[in-house]
Formats: structure tokens, sequence, C-alpha cells
């Protein structure tokens, strides 16, 4: 891959030989945004002419886009150096080498970039010519460069360097997707947000094609490391990840504790992998910061003084955020604490106990505390710690996986290993814990490691150590000697005497410009934005083809049938029509059935599950499916699997497998706290056509009251299960979960089965704790379940019909539910009448619309729009090359091409405003005005309000009409009536305010205030009901309450009316209204 630059209009482009990557600058005002337009090109169609070579380094990758000083800066790999080859074909490279290249400024073209503190290995060191090191600090980009090029940055690109082995896919070695990779370890996710952004605009050809050409690199910061080696006959790697996270990254003392995410400071994952000719073996442990807020000054006289700056209740939530993400993320979790007995240590130790105490979460967290600095003086002194962790070294295990990508044993939990700063202690323990587990993998494997091996992976954890040392504090480990070489020595004691000293200085001098280089890096500083690349053609077309969607695919609907039943460990004893053909309908098209309690849950069936059963199982329901079926319709197994006593089998007519591809199955374990087997999940996905189906059957934690357990498991299992490529179970169109939920109803027994007697299921399903978890938002959402028309389905005597009635009197309830998310349309839910478990079957059938895309036509429909877009924008430009109008200056929303009307948006009405609508013609106004039939009249305020209200009163009269209060109560006492409403309108109405005359009127005399007190309405006399002369209220003339007068108008110039008055009205004087 090479860098090219055109000077005029400005662009920079990222080239292999048959696509680039164009970034063409945007002149910026003050105010605007950075912003860069960026076009993904095919050169076999457009020729990048103009453009030439910046440099003639080889490109290996880019580490994306930052804005400096008002510059746009694209940051690129020039050189590297491999350190680590994890398998055959997953090479890891460490960064010696990066350049900076400004894409909308020429300032820095001339500056060669070429020549660092560390050996490159081709010629470009700090003795290079060119190079001048008073440059870090003249450029821009020093600091940042100097940062990324200290030997700690570290890419792949084979595979995702940001995720452990036993989240990566057998095919995905060279597979490397912005979508799986993981964000936390990502250094220079804030340098490429917009890049992946701008990817999500590709189709899918544009994004693969983006993928392999490397046009963006994922880095990690910590250590890399691999040491070939023979393990009796064979070749063997071994090799160590460890990933800093980036979520609260820093210098030892800027950098302290937790913040309110629940991220540490210091925390690091680190991956032991054996890889050798028949397996792979990989071993996740973490370190960090203890979890609670707390600081340490730089420089004290008397050691460093520990401050937790917040109390135990304002820390709990950060806390438990901090744990709860990392048993979402690897299972329970073994503290080591190894912290020491002196004042501050010990307040820190005294605060993580008591907040493991409080932990909802405490089932999953185990404490270890072993006090170093007095326990240890030699290497085996370490070995003192080993019976306390052995326990969890075996049921934790390890991943291991075939050579073809088929997992032969997963990992379920993690240690998490600290002391004050999660270094020199922590890397001695940590290399104890990877030791004991490679211990047990040869012991599994009944191979023999001698010295050599183990002093391989000591001095792999020796380099881990000063490595992650150097990026905390600025110096290597202190005990690395003693890490390498499992003794302490004189010298290793003056090396570590010499190294505190180079601490010391480096804290309190250095540290201040480290942490601000990190913030920048990461985008963290005050005002800084990531630099916006827009991409208005591929905007346009998307948006486009989601519109025309129908022209390149199409729909058809298929049936789904789901079945649950807890088998209580027997087998089928009668026949099961009942269930899986309750109704008459023609059968289903995919048939998914789920077990739960497949075999007895024992000891020795959780270690070791017989899959025997689920067998048998198989056989006959698919006899049943095949004897019930048409002639000429067979059904056959697309896949099944099995987690001890939970099972699931999916069926389909042989007729529908050309239409399915990308079958994956999954497992999840959440009994024991993610250790057992006996509760957990059973996933099953596929894709019909192009519409993506997901199956879950999970058997969740049992007790009547202990739902907060079973919440917890939904969590595991919905955070948890992950097919190939990092999918999740939401990334699918149509999801069903279905199994023995074990969701109790919260009445006692004798009110659940009067309500049962009694037919009110209304009543139960109030009291039904899924239902009631499922409205606060807890599990489930955006799940739905048609309403519950069945008696709860547990618990049963067996054989029976009666509800249980052992001593223990289990509470009915419906523990058997079926749950879909999606648009799909239920047809049945009900339970069936088998009665050889103590659960009664559920069954629920669907109806799914299935999408096919012809891929040929959208692809043809994409580029039929590409060009078209491409013509108009370059028409309204006119410009040869660019698709972009790249001149003038840019807001803050820019409209950076010109507006080009589609489809014939040019025809459309000007938008409507306040005066004036689109649809009136002829600019008639939005509005009604009603005219004066003459300047002197004015609207008559005797008019009822309601315009439709039928009255002899005319609309428009003449001022002279107007009468005052008292000369109208004196010749019309019925003003007062009810038949008046505008009298009881305020004087502001626009009904009482006379109309002002165009004309400027005469001065009127100063009027004269007539008093008109407010008077509350009197109350309509009660009618005696007894009373033969009585009549209704509604005919009664006395009960009409007497209107209140109305108010005076405060207008005092006399209106003319617009209607004839009569002569006796002739004969009114105008009297001005107060």
């Amino acid at each position: 891959m090479q860098c090219l630059l055109r000077e005029q209009p400005r662009s920079l482009a990222l080239a292999n030989r048959e696509y680039a990557l164009v970034f063409h600058s945007v002149p910026q005002n003050k105010n605007s945004l950075s912003v860069c337009i960026a076009e993904f090109v095919s050169l076999s169609e457009k020729p990048l002419d103009g453009f030439r070579r910046i440099s003639n380094r080889p490109i290996y990758g880019t580490l994306g886009l930052i804005e400096l000083e008002n510059s746009n800066f694209l940051c690129v790999i020039t050189g590297a150096s491999e350190v680590a080859r994890i398998r055959e074909g997953e090479r890891i490279f460490r960064i010696t080498e990066v350049c900076f290249y400004s894409v909308n400024r020429p300032t820095w073209d001339h500056i060669r970039q070429e020549g660092n503190s560390l050996d490159t290995g081709d010629g470009y060191d700090s003795e290079a010519p060119g190079y001048d090191a008073s440059r870090y600090t003249s450029e821009p980009f020093g600091s940042l460069r100097k940062l990324l090029t200290n030997g700690t940055f570290y890419f792949s690109l084979d595979f995702d360097i940001t995720s452990r082995l036993q989240l990566r896919t057998s095919h995905a070695y060279t597979d490397l997707q912005s979508d799986t990779m993981h964000e936390q370890f990502m250094w220079n996710e804030f340098m490429l947000r917009q890049l992946f952004k701008f990817r999500s605009h590709l189709n899918s050809h544009e994004k693969d094609v983006m993928d392999a050409c490397c046009f963006y690199t994922c880095v990690i910061r910590g250590f890399s490391g691999t040491e070939p080696f023979k393990l009796g006959m064979q070749n063997v790697r071994l090799s160590l990840i460890s990933r800093l996270s980036s979520y609260r990254a820093g210098t030892r003392f800027l950098a302290r504790g937790v913040d309110d995410d629940g991220n540490v400071a210091n925390y690091v994952e680190t991956e032991t992998i054996l890889d050798t000719p028949n397996y792979s073996v990989s071993f996740v442990q973490v370190r960090g910061s203890i979890p609670i807020f707390w600081e340490q000054e730089g420089v004290q006289m008397f050691g460093q003084k520990i401050d937790i700056t917040r109390s135990f209740e304002a820390t709990r939530a950060a806390f438990e955020k901090h744990f709860s993400d990392i048993i979402k993320e690897y299972g329970p979790v073994h503290i080591v604490n190894l912290l020491g007995t002196g004042s501050g240590e010990r307040s820190l130790s005294d605060r993580l106990r008591q907040h493991i105490q409080y932990s909802p979460e405490k089932e999953l967290i185990h404490l270890t505390e072993f006090d170093y600095h007095s326990l240890i003086r030699s290497f085996e002194d370490a070995n003192k710690i080993r019976p306390m962790l052995y326990g969890d070294v075996e049921s934790f295990s390890f991943y291991s996986e075939k050579r073809n990508g088929e997992a032969m044993v997963t990992q379920d939990g993690t240690f998490r290993t600290n002391c004050l700063d999660c270094l020199d202690r922590t890397n001695v323990i940590q290399n104890l814990i990877s030791r004991m587990i490679l211990e047990n993998v040869m012991i599994h494997t009944r191979q023999n490691a001698g010295y050599d091996f183990w002093q391989i992976h000591s001095t792999l954890w020796a380099n881990n150590g000063d490595a992650l040392s150097h990026i905390y504090t600025g110096t290597g480990a202190l005990k690395s000697s003693f890490t390498r070489k499992g003794k302490l020595s004189l010298t290793g004691a003056l090396n570590d005497l010499s190294k505190s000293v180079g601490r010391m200085y480096i804290n309190n001098f250095q540290d201040k410009g480290r942490q601000e280089t990190i913030d920048l890096l990461l985008g963290r500083l005050i005002d800084q934005h990531p630099v916006i690349l827009y991409d208005p053609i591929h905007e346009y077309v998307n948006h486009e083809l989601k519109k025309r969607e129908n022209e390149f695919s199409e729909q058809k609907n298929i049936s789904i049938f789901v079945a649950s039943y807890n088998l209580n460990g027997c087998l089928p004893t009668s026949d099961l029509e009942k269930w899986l053909f309750p109704d008459d309908n023609p059968m289903a098209d995919i048939y998914v059935v789920g077990f739960q309690e497949i075999v007895q849950l024992t000891p020795q069936q959780v270690i070791n599950a017989d899959p025997a059963k689920r067998r048998e199982w198989e056989t006959c329901v698919k006899q049943l499916l095949n004897s019930k079926a048409k002639y000429g319709t067979n059904y056959v197994q697309l896949r099944s699997g099995q987690l001890v006593g939970t099972a699931m089998i999916v069926f389909v007519k042989e007729s529908c497998l050309p239409s399915i591809k990308n079958v994956e199955g999954t497992l999840k374990k959440t009994g024991l706290g993610g250790v057992s087997g006996n509760k957990g999940a059973v996933a099953i996905r596929f894709d019909f056509e192009d519409t993506g189906i997901c199956f879950i059957t999970s058997h969740l934690a049992a007790g009547h009251t202990n739902y907060d357990e079973r919440n917890h498991d939904y969590q595991t299992i919905a955070n948890g299960l992950r097919f190939k490529r990092g999918r999740s179970i939401f990334n699918h169109d149509y999801v069903v979960w279905f199994g023995d939920f074990n969701y109790r109803i919260s009445l006692t027994y004798e009110d659940t089965l009067y309500c049962i007697e009694q037919g009110k299921l209304q009543n139960l399903f109030e009291n039904d704790q899924l239902n009631n978890q499922m409205l606060t938002g807890e599990v489930f959402p955006f799940f739905s379940e048609l309403p519950i028309t069945f008696l709860p389905t547990y618990k049963f005597d067996i054989g029976t019909d009666i509800y249980d009635t052992s001593d223990k009197h289990r509470v009915p309830a419906w523990t058997d539910r079926i749950l879909y998310r999606g648009e799909l349309k239920q047809t049945a839910y009900n339970s069936a009448p088998l009665y050889f478990s103590d659960h009664r079957p559920v069954y629920a059938s669907y109806d799914a619309s299935i999408v096919k895309i012809d891929k040929a036509k959208k692809k043809k429909l994409f580029e039929e729009i590409y060009m078209q877009r491409k013509v108009e924008v370059r028409d309204a430009n006119s410009t040869s090359y660019t698709l972009i109008d790249i001149s003038g200056s840019v807001a803050e929303k820019p409209n950076l091409i010109p507006y080009v009307p589609a489809n014939g948006m040019d025809k459309l009405k000007k938008p409507s405003l306040d005066n004036r609508k689109w649809w009136f013609e002829d600019g008639l106004p939005a509005r009604s005005i009603a005219a004066r039939p003459g300047n002197d009249y004015q609207l008559n305020p005797d008019r009822p309000v309601n315009p439709f209200t039928p009255s002899k009163e005319p609309d428009w009269i003449k001022p002279e009409k107007c009468l005052t209060l008292e000369n109208r109560q004196e010749q019309d006492p019925a003003v007062n009536s009810q038949s008046n409403p505008l009298h009881s309108l305020d004087a502001s109405h626009p009904a009482l305010i006379p109309q002002q005359s165009p004309s400027k009127p005469t001065k009127p005399s100063k009027p004269e205030r007539l008093a008109a007190p407010r008077m509350k309405p009197a109350l309509p006399p009660r009618s005696n009901p007894s009373s033969s002369n009585s009549t209704s209220l509604r005919s009664s003339p006395s009960n009409i309450p007497p209107t209140p007068p109305p108010r005076k108008s405060t207008n005092t110039t006399p209106q003319p009316d617009l209607l004839g008055s009569s002569p006796e009205d002739s004969k009114l004087t105008w009297k001005p209204l107060v």
C-alpha cells in the first residue's frame, strides 16, 4: 500500500494495485468542525491522475485521522517488525515508525519523518540523515509520534488482535472486521471512529474489499511475544499477549482506582497461548487497580499516602459495574489481592472486602488475600499461594480447540490479580497462575515439559512485566530478575533500586506531559473532536436502495412450529401427536423441539452428559414427523445441541434445505455461577434465504422466590451467547426463546389452586413473576408472548392432572414459556395433555415472512444509482475528477455538495409558512379574513359566538346601534339572559373589540365610567318532585340563572356599523363602554 498526494485541489490517497481510499480537503473557517470528504474507488474505473507518491517507504497500515493545530492529519504505519507468530498465519507486528500527512495543508510536506529512537532494521534510525529530535516538539504531531513508536504498540494484518482466541473463529484468521473488534483494547479507536462510520455506508462487496486491503489498522498497547521450542517430538509455540485497556489509561499517579463507568487504571488482559500441530490452548487472566475511588500523591517524604476520596455508598455503583462487566465477559472471577498490612494498603483491602460482602454478584466472586511482601522471600515461597488457587484453576479450566476450529474445552472464569500498582508483585503471581494452567494442560495431554520450557515461560513473563511497567511508570519492572531466574540476587536488588529512583523522577517531572499525549491519542482533551468523514454519494445511494428494496427482493411466508418440554429425565411413554400435531393445520416448514432435564441432573451427568437419550428423542420425533407428512414430503434433522439436560433439535422440510445456510450452534452455562451446565442454554441459528433466525432453549435457576438469579441467568445468556463473527442472538430478524424459565406465581398454594378452580387465570397472570419482570424491563426486552389461555404447566403428580400433593406443595406456575422477538405472526400458543413428566409440554406456531434478495439485481441497481449520482454531482460541480465541491467554507453541519434534485424533486412547491400554504392556488392567504360591508361597520356583540347557532341578530352593525349598559337594560331587560353568550366574554375577546377605521378618527371626549359589578349566577331553585304542578328543570323559565352583565369595551372610538339600522336604532347615541 502507498500514500499518494495531489496538491491542487489537495487530496491524499491510500492505494494498492486495485483500489484507493481518497481523502479530499475541505476549506474551513474558525467555527467549523474538522471535515474531510472520503471516496472509495476502483482504480480500473477511476485512475488517480495527478497524484504522486509522498514517500518511497511502504505502508503497513492506517492508524486513522486526527486534528492537530487546525490541520487534519492522516497517520500511517511506515515501519514495523514481527515480534510474535501466535499460530500459522497469525503474525503480530510492533510499530517502529509512523508518519503524519496533512490532508488540508502543505506546511509539513517537506519534513522527513523517517528516523526514530527504535531501529527499524531498514536503515532508518536516530542517526539517519534528516532526523532531528527537536521536531518532536516543534511539529504538532511530534509527541504523538514519539508515543506511538516507543515499542509498546502492536498490530496484526492477519487476525483480530483485540480479541482473545476463545472469541475468534477458526475461519476468521484473515477476516478483519471492525464490527467484532474489542473497543476497550483498541488504542486508536478515536482516530478510526469516522473511518468505521464511512465503512458502514459501503455495500457488502466494498466492505470486504476495504477489510482485505487493510485501509484501517487496529492497534493494541501492551506486550506480545512468541518463543518456539520442542515439546517431545513436536514443534510448538508459546506466546503471550497483554492488552492494556484504553478506557482509564494514564500514568502511575494520574490514573488510580476506578471511574464512574467501572473502568479501572492499569487494567490488562493477558493471554497465554500454546500452539501445537494438533490443538491450540489459551488461558486469559486480568489485572487492574482496586475498583474504588482513591488517589495517591507522587512525592512524599514518608511513603505514598493513599487517599480514599469517596464514601462506601458513593462507590458501590462503580464497583458493581466493574465486576458485572468482568463476569459478563469471562464468567466467575477469583480476586487475588496482594496488598500488604500497612495502613494505606490495609484501608484499600478493608474497603474491597466490604464491597464484595454487599455485592449482588458475591456468589460469583471469590477473594484470596495474600500479603506478598511478608510471605515471599524466594521463588519457592510464591508456591505458598498455590493451594489457595488450585480449586479455581481446575474449575475455570482453559480454552482448547482443534486445528479445524472445533472447541474441545472452554474457559469459564478468570483470575483478577492486583497489588498497589498492579505491576511487580502482580506479574510474579500471574506468572505462577499461568504456569499452573500449563501444568494442567500437560497432565491432560500426557506430555512432560522440561526445564527449558519453564525457562522460556518465565522469560516471556519477565518481558511482559517490563513492558507493562514501562507504560505505567516509565521504567522496567522491579522484580523482573526474580521472575526470570526464580531467585533474588544482589545485582537484581541494585537494578530495582536504580529503577525506583528513575520512577520517582519520571512520575514527578514527566508524567503530566505523558498523560496529555495519551489523552490526545484517545481523544479525551477538552473540545477535541474526531475528523468527520463525509461520504455524500454512498449516503444517497443507500437511502435510495432502501426506498427501492422491492425492486431486488421478494418475500414468501414459511411456517414454524416450536415445542418445549421438561422431561424430568423420562422417555416417551405415550403418543406425542397431541403435542406436535395439536390441530388439523398443514404441517410446518420448520419444527424446533426443545427439552429440559432430558437426563437426570446427577453429578455424573453434569460432569459428562450422556447424549444417548437425546439421540432416542431425535429418532422418535423424526419418525413421527415423516409418518404424518404428506407423500413426497420428507423432514430432515438440520442440527441439534445439548448442554447436560438442556437440548434442542431442529427439523426442516427437505425442500427447504437449498434456502438454508450458515447453520451454527452454541452453548452457555449458568449453573453454579457459570461453571456448571446443569442450568444454561442451547442456541441454534441459520439464515433462511436472507433472513436470520435464531432459536434458544434454556433452563433457568429454580426456587420459588429466586427470580433475581433467574434474571441474572437471562443476562448471562443474552450477553454471553455468541456465534461466529461475533454475532449475538439479537443480530437476527427473528428470535424465539423458549424452555423452562422457572418463573413462578407469587401466591400461596391455596390461593393459586382456588384461582385455577374458578378459572381466574388473569389473577394468576398478574402475579406471574416473568410477566412482572418483563414489565419492569429486567428481562426479555422487546420480546412478546401471546395471552396465556392454558393452565399452569408445573407441578403435577406424574401420570395425573392433579397439582403437587407432596409435602412440599409446590405452587403451580407457568414455568414453561415460549417468547418471540421480531415481526413474527403467532397463530397458536397452548399446552398439551401429556402425563409422563411432572410438567406439561407447551407449543407455539408462527408465520414468518422471509426475504430473498437478488444480489445481482441489487448490485446492478447500486451501480446504476451510484453512477447516476456521480454524473449529477460532477455536472453540478463541473470538475473533472473530484466528485464533490471542495471550494468555500464548511459550517458545523456542512452542505458539501450542491443540491441536485432527483426523481422530479425540483417540481415540488415551496415550503409552507404561517401566512401561506402551498396547497392554496394563486397565492391565497392561509387564513380567511372576513370583509366588512363598509368602514363604518363593526361586529355585532349580540351575535352568538358559534356562527352556526340560529339568530336574528345581524353579523355587522353600525356603532350608533351599540347601547350603553343602562340603555340596553332599560330598553331590553332580557339582554342578560342566557341566550346572549357574548356577554360572558372577556373584554379582550376579538368579538367585543370594535374594529379601527382606516381613517384617522377624531379624538373622543373623556369616557364616562359606568359601574358594572360582578355578579355570581343564582342557583336554580329545587323542584318539588312530590308536587303535581312541578315542571322539568329544562322547561321552567325560573330555573334559568341570570347572566352577569357583559364587560365594557375599552375602545372609545366610535365605529360605524356595517348593516343598515332601523329608524329606532338611529336615535341611539354612541356612548363609550368601559
